[in-house]
């Protein structure tokens, strides 16, 4: 009844509102609770936006680097005089895992005048730092800082809503919860908090990679909400980061390879998926165009010569997979906070298991070679980014860099648990539900680990009410406060997989790639 499917939608809504509300507060306590610069390269992208809230988009370009104690080359800005000094702030404390931010001196505040500051992100695309630089206009610099970080919170937290939602609306419920709780690892909230475009490409690769999904697996005419959705995900991932029309690419031709044989040509002759096409090329044109003009990205002259051989460069890379597997988990601060044994266990248990189910599933051969090539993409896209750079930059990748990619492979793995129809689904949902208090688990503990490296040292007290260090939070009031809201998103997912009579008895919906493995209903997604 009509009554009845508006109640139904409100709750919906509220529902996935309630949700982003839930995870923007996740990011702001990250962005409150860690000490002011302690990201990865955060020095320099705070100064970088808030150089482009001031206009001043690519700044002096400084000469490239001779030597290899620089990252590249420098980009000279002029900002107030409190960014000069914000700049030192990590040097304290930065890859000394054992030093708590106690080091960090004040600040003066700003005295009026302008000055020369130099940032190694000056030549990056300027789209996300025009997006959370704002506040540094009418902000001194530390209070800034944390207001662009909570600024990025929100932006993040919207497009993971968003792609977790499109998720759940394309795939069986239980197999986008169980992708989800694994993509969203500790590393993509610590990102995600702090000021640096990662926050931006990891997040828009989620909404993107579930648009994707949803277009190329359902049946009829495609939805114009996943439409506007891929596009808008696909315009800001290509914009965030120069790796960013890498992985979109890759998100296309993957979601294509698990698209049902016609559903490409159906795709292309609807309209808005013309149109929509149309908007992507220009938005891949402007990304382009951008890296394209400013060459100070990468820079160096063949300062690693040992790494001209493209076959040893892939040995190094390849040596450093497990360890850029345990940064997507999670390596907070300058890579000097890993996390701790207990949040790698469980999730490389909860990952583990649902690649092996997905492994195991009696899927098509081609949902099969989509699942492999997501996968490969993880362990191959370091190595084919860095041959052509690595003589110039040496290897310089990071676990956090490759997750726009390796948080699609759980989604995929939902598509292709969606078709399989009949008893893998009651074991889903039940993998599914146990593995909710494990990450919650591991994402508490992976928090309160961070915390106790700036707080007291990671050789410090576990439990401490005077800590040498403390945020606006508190120590242990932090981790308290965290813990409940985990608690509250992980008791909601617990809650939404409990078993219905309803759903045992109808089945869910399903993607049209079953139709590869065994004839089921397809449930269309409502175009709007």
């Amino acid at each position: 009844m009509p009554g009845a499917r508006s109640a139904r939608r409100w709750r919906t809504t509220v529902g996935w509102l309630g949700l982003w509300l839930a995870l923007a507060a996740l990011h702001g306590i990250w962005s409150v609770s860690i000490p002011v610069m302690a990201s990865p390269d955060e020095p320099s992208h705070v100064v970088r936006a808030a150089a482009v809230a001031r206009g001043q988009w690519s700044g002096e370009l400084g000469a490239a680097p001779t030597d290899a104690s620089m990252p590249g080359a420098a980009t000279t800005v002029r900002l107030p005089s409190d960014y000069e000094a914000a700049l030192k702030l990590p040097n304290c404390f930065a890859f000394y895992p054992d030093q708590p931010a106690s080091c960090q001196q004040d600040v003066a505040p700003p005295d009026g005048s302008t000055v020369s500051v130099e940032t190694f992100a000056g030549q990056y695309p300027p789209l996300y730092y025009a997006l959370v630089g704002w506040p540094s206009r009418f902000l001194s610099v530390e209070a800034s800082v944390y207001a662009m970080r909570v600024v990025s919170g929100l932006i993040a937290s919207a497009l993971l809503v968003w792609g977790v939602a499109r998720l759940r609306s394309t795939t069986l419920p239980a197999a986008a919860t169980w992708a989800a709780l694994i993509a969203l690892t500790p590393m993509t909230f610590f990102m995600g908090a702090t000021v640096n475009p990662e926050a931006l490409e990891i997040s828009s690769a989620v909404a993107f990679w579930a648009a994707c999904l949803a277009l190329a697996t359902s049946a009829g005419r495609p939805a114009r909400a996943a439409v506007v959705q891929a596009v808008v995900a696909g315009a800001l991932l290509v914009n965030a980061r120069t790796s960013g029309p890498v992985w979109a690419l890759a998100i296309v031709v993957i979601s294509l390879v698990l698209a049902p044989k016609g559903r490409a040509r159906a795709l292309w002759a609807v309209r808005s998926m013309r149109w929509a096409v149309a908007l992507a090329v220009a938005a891949g044109l402007a990304a382009t165009t951008w890296v394209a003009t400013h060459g100070g990205v990468v820079t160096g002259d063949h300062l690693f010569p040992q790494y001209a051989n493209p076959v040893r460069v892939t040995r190094a890379v390849l040596s450093l997979t497990n360890a850029y597997m345990l940064q997507m988990i999670g390596d907070f601060g300058w890579l000097d906070a890993p996390s701790p044994p207990l949040t790698t266990a469980l999730w490389f248990a909860a990952a583990g298991s649902l690649l092996l189910v997905t492994l195991a599933a009696p899927v098509s051969r081609r949902v099969r070679l989509g699942f492999v090539l997501a996968a490969l993409v993880v362990v191959g896209a370091p190595v084919a980014l860095q041959i052509p750079t690595a003589v110039d930059t040496g290897i310089i990748w990071q676990g956090r860099y490759t997750l726009p990619a390796a948080v699609g492979v759980p989604m995929v793995a939902a598509v292709a648990l969606t078709s399989v129809r009949g008893p893998l689904d009651e074991l889903v949902r039940r993998m599914a539900r146990w593995t909710v208090p494990a990450l919650a688990v591991a994402q508490v503990a992976a928090f309160w680990w961070a915390l106790r490296r700036y707080s007291v040292g990671l050789k410090g007290q576990l439990i401490t009410t005077s800590p040498d260090w403390s945020s606006p939070l508190g120590y242990l009031s932090a981790v308290a406060l965290y813990a409940v809201l985990v608690a509250a998103v992980t008791g909601a997912a617990w809650w939404s997989l409990r078993p219905t009579a309803t759903a045992s008895a109808a089945g869910p919906p399903r993607s049209p790639a079953a139709r590869d493995v065994l004839p089921a209903p397809v449930t269309q997604e409502p175009s709007v």
